[in-house]
């Protein structure tokens, strides 16, 4: 009986390993023979090394990253609404187009001019670049396009008078402030900030 025991004992001992080892599925690639096992990994973001900020600097980035959080979901907004309102127009009739238009005009007006006239300067700032990093565009060029090149002028007349440029562009490879908006977009984006 004891041999029969042992027996069984150690035919069953090769199934409970077997049973407890876990299997790992994975890509592979062969190199000169050898199996390499390969997977894929997250992006890595590496930004260089910032220097300690002084105090000033300490408040001019704090006010741009409040300022970011304030106008970046008006500047996705008008980057869905221009997207929406493109496709809508592709093949319409130049006065279907411009009916939409002062239609669309009036619309955000009710939606958001409460709200925009309580930017203050610098926010107007970064919401013109913000709006040109969501479209592609700047201002100027996209109320050219949908409202006419008068209109375009009479904004952008306007704007100079209250220090605003709707020529201005985004671009953060050579603008400082581009760069350090980037990151905080990206922060928010990844909910760090």
């Amino acid at each position: 009986m004891k041999k029969i025991s042992l027996i069984i004992l150690l035919f069953s001992i090769p199934f409970v390993v077997n049973a407890q080892q876990k299997r790992i599925i994975t890509f592979a690639t062969i190199s000169n023979g050898d199996t390499i096992p390969m997977s894929y990994l997250k992006e890595v973001t590496i930004s260089g090394y910032i220097a300690p900020l002084t105090d000033s600097e300490k408040i001019k980035y704090a006010k741009l990253i409040r300022n970011v959080k304030k106008t970046y979901p008006f500047a996705k907004q008008a980057g869905k609404l221009l997207e929406s309102y493109s496709i809508a127009m592709k093949d319409m009739p130049e006065k279907q187009k411009k009916k939409l238009m002062k239609q669309a005009e009036d619309e955000i007006n009710l939606k958001f001019s409460s709200t925009l006239k309580k930017l203050s300067k610098s926010q107007g700032k970064v919401l013109i670049r913000l709006v040109d990093r969501e479209t592609g565009s700047d201002s100027y060029s996209i109320v050219k396009e949908l409202r006419g090149s008068f209109r375009a002028f009479f904004y952008q007349s306007l704007g100079k008078l209250f220090g605003y440029n709707l020529h201005s562009r985004y671009n953060p490879q050579y603008n400082e402030e581009d760069k350090i908006i980037e990151k905080i977009i990206y922060g928010i984006e990844t909910k760090t900030i």
